[in-house]
């Protein structure tokens, strides 16, 4: 992975952390945790690993309450100096 990658995964994982916590007004997204990013070497796509406090219906709530907002959250990721935002898929992080 290259410097810039790394840079990049970073600047995501904090920008994503403070759109969901700041404007994303959903009742079923509750205490979540950006854990990491990956960005494809493309910058097309992107993994957003999610931790998620709760039972597992209340996860698998939340998980597809942030997979639907991605879309407005990759939108308000706008104002970044990127040549192209990623698509963003989240994925559950599962390590302790």
């Amino acid at each position: 992975m290259s410097e810039r990658t790394r840079r990049v995964d970073e600047l995501l994982r904090e920008q994503i952390s403070a759109v969901i916590r700041r404007d994303v007004d959903d009742p079923r997204v509750g205490f979540v945790t950006i854990t990491d990013v990956e960005v494809t070497p493309d910058l097309r796509h992107a993994n957003v690993w999610v931790s998620v406090i709760g039972t597992p219906t209340e996860r698998r709530q939340t998980l597809r309450a942030l997979g639907r907002a991605m879309p407005f959250v990759r939108g308000r990721l706008g104002r970044l100096r990127l040549k192209r935002i990623p698509d963003l898929h989240v994925t559950e992080d599962r390590t302790a």
